[in-house]
């Protein structure tokens, strides 16, 4: 579970600086996590990476997008994945 790193720069309201992790015991990325599995239980995907965008708003999780590829176009997500995934990456 990650989260987008978005800060005014530039005049605009908000431009992506990247991704930060979220610790998986919390609150959130359990409600997100449960979220995420209906999600893709109810689309029937079982196998495979998955790619779900989803913003939290005040009465709970709200889907943006759902797509069966990994995350990412340019993979420089990999090296930490590993590390938080105990080596595991979902391209590898």
């Amino acid at each position: 579970v990650w989260v987008y790193d978005k800060r005014p720069a530039n005049g605009a309201a908000f431009v992506y600086f990247g991704m930060l992790p979220v610790d998986s015991g919390s609150t959130e990325a359990k409600l997100l996590v449960n979220y995420c599995h209906k999600v893709l239980d109810a689309l029937a995907l079982k196998n495979g990476p998955a790619h779900v965008e989803i913003i939290m708003t005040p009465s709970g999780p709200c889907l943006v997008e759902v797509n069966c590829r990994a995350q990412g176009g340019d993979g420089n997500w990999r090296p930490l994945a590993r590390r938080l995934a105990g080596g595991y990456s979902q391209v590898e």
